[in-house]
């Protein structure tokens, strides 16, 4: 926003005030003199016509031509209009009015700043940033019972100081903020909106503090307030909310129950409606610890959460923006029970993407974490589905996709569960791990030959394909990692392997006489049309 608009308007003082006098009004300019009607012609209709016809209609294509909205530097604050004055400080009072001199403090601590122009009354601003450092540094070196006007005190400077309506976003109809290109947009205000996050932490992390008497500042508006606040575009400022809803939650009981309720809430306003809250990243972080404490069995509530609010976030275009802390709160629910694992995983399946690869790997990662705390029983439960999925994987056209799904092999616990089900898994995959590997025959396996002699015969195949397809343009790592799966298949259960070399060459020469068959059709219907037409 240009400086010459955010600087306040001010009025050049007048000498004399303005002042409204009806009776200095001559005579002659309130008298009217009447005006006969007149009978409209055609000619007036045709003309008033003509004129509604050049207006614009207000549409939705006039609307989305207008140019987005610019990007908000801040929030102004509108100054309160009081002076920040200068109060004694806590060593130039006696100890028994130091309880008064703090409450003046906070009382005067409520006075905003308007911070779009930073020179604009700086001297007041100076002084409210040493008294908010004045009170943290009384708090955190002194030990007394607090009164309960302390609680109220504190908590209406901080509604006041934060509580605000949070900015539209910078562009609600453009692409969505991408951390990594897009700058930041901070809070002009910070230097004093951080020292008021500060002085609550502190305030309330004070072993003197009293939940009990607090419980009647802190309620649900204060909670939804609080949440309204994290759709802020300050990253600065979502940390300090993170960690004071975290204490918030750990100190009040009763207030548990809604404030999960209220999350629940932002989160489906976000994935049905919105699709914009700049602080799921954080909330969901929030939740993660949140989950990690919950008690067993699991409530049916918690449940509920997970399968109606946490997978359908998978389906949102901005995953990319807080995809790890929803991965993390999902492994965390399989943790403390296992029996919710295919429940996961065939919503995630639900919601696969089709045609984004960013997506698809983001997918493979969580896949890559849910395995790790994947239970054999489980995964015997959602083995045909979840690999039908990752066999098409392997055969996408995006590299990075084809290599995440072939580098599980590597992972010894997944190794440990295809293997002991192979009889099951490598008719699913076999036919993709063919196709990345050998571009003629099927590798065959020679059952006269020892270990060794499989071994290097194997290597100087796979040496000549990569000679013979270094042209092709396709990835070399990935054509390596192909042909060590299928090694570990053909080495831990030949039998499996076999038949399901049998199978694919079967497949293949049915294929091939299918196609042998069409075109034969289609040469006997040329020669039909051929003929009727002679």
């Amino acid at each position: 926003m240009p400086d010459e608009l955010t600087k306040p308007l001010t009025l050049a003082p007048s000498t004399q005030p303005v002042v409204f006098n009806p009776s200095a009004i001559k005579p002659a300019a309130l008298a009217t003199t009447p005006i006969p009607p007149r009978t409209p012609t055609d000619g007036d209709y045709k003309a008033s016509h003509l004129f509604n016809d050049r207006l614009p209609t207000p549409t939705k294509e006039i609307d989305l031509l207008k140019s987005p909205p610019k990007r908000h530097l801040s929030l102004r604050f509108e100054p309160s209009g009081r002076e920040f004055e200068r109060l004694p400080a806590f060593e130039e009072v006696s100890p028994e009015d130091k309880v008064a001199l703090f409450l003046q403090k906070l009382e005067q601590c409520s006075i905003m700043f308007d911070f779009s122009d930073m020179s604009y009354d700086a001297a007041g601003k100076e002084l409210k940033k040493n008294t908010l450092q004045e009170l943290f540094e009384f708090i955190a070196t002194n030990r007394f019972t607090y009164p309960e006007e302390i609680y109220a005190a504190v908590v209406a400077m901080f509604k006041t100081n934060l509580f605000r309506p949070i900015p539209p976003p910078v562009n609600p109809v453009g692409d969505i903020y991408d951390p990594d290109e897009d700058e930041p947009v901070y809070e002009l205000a910070w230097p004093h909106m951080q020292l008021v996050y500060e002085l609550f932490l502190k305030f309330f992390e004070s072993p003197d503090f009293n939940h009990t008497v607090a419980k009647k500042y802190i309620d649900h508006d204060f909670i939804l307030r609080l949440l309204e606040l994290f759709d802020s575009e300050d990253p600065r400022e979502r940390e300090c909310l993170k960690t004071t809803l975290h204490r918030v939650y750990g100190k009040f009981l009763l207030l548990r129950s809604f404030i999960r309720k209220s999350i629940n809430n932002v989160f489906l306003q976000f994935v049905y409606e919105t699709d914009r809250f700049n602080g799921i990243s954080e909330l969901l972080e929030i939740l993660g610890l949140i989950i990690n404490g919950f008690a067993l069995p699991l409530k049916e509530e918690h449940k509920i959460f997970l399968i109606r609010v946490l997978i359908p976030m998978h389906k949102v275009k901005a995953l990319s923006l807080y995809h790890p802390q929803l991965a993390y709160c999902i492994v965390q629910f399989l943790e403390k029970d296992p029996q919710l694992t295919e429940e996961v995983i065939m919503g995630l399946l639900r919601y696969w993407p089709k045609i984004n690869s960013t997506k698809e790997v983001m997918f493979l990662n969580e896949l890559e974490d849910i395995f790790e705390v994947m239970e054999p029983s489980e995964f015997v439960r959602v083995e045909e589905p979840l690999f039908v999925q990752l066999a098409r994987c392997m055969r996408s056209p995006h590299f990075q996709v084809s290599e995440k799904v072939l580098c599980y092999w590597n992972n010894e616990y997944f190794l440990s569960l295809v293997t002991e089900n192979t009889r099951e898994l490598l008719p699913i995959l076999f036919p993709s791990l063919y196709k990345l590997t050998v571009p003629g025959e099927p590798l065959d396996r020679d059952a006269s030959l020892g270990a060794l002699e499989q071994q290097q015969l194997f290597d100087n195949y796979q040496d000549e394909y990569f000679m013979e397809s270094a042209g092709s343009g396709w990835n070399r790592t990935i054509h390596s990692l192909a042909y060590q799966a299928l090694k570990i298949f053909m080495d831990t259960n030949p039998a499996v392997y076999d038949d399901c070399l049998a199978t694919y060459q079967h497949s293949l020469e049915a294929n091939k006489a299918h196609e042998q068959e069409k075109i034969q059709s289609w040469k006997k219907l040329e020669a039909y049309v051929t003929q009727l037409n002679a």
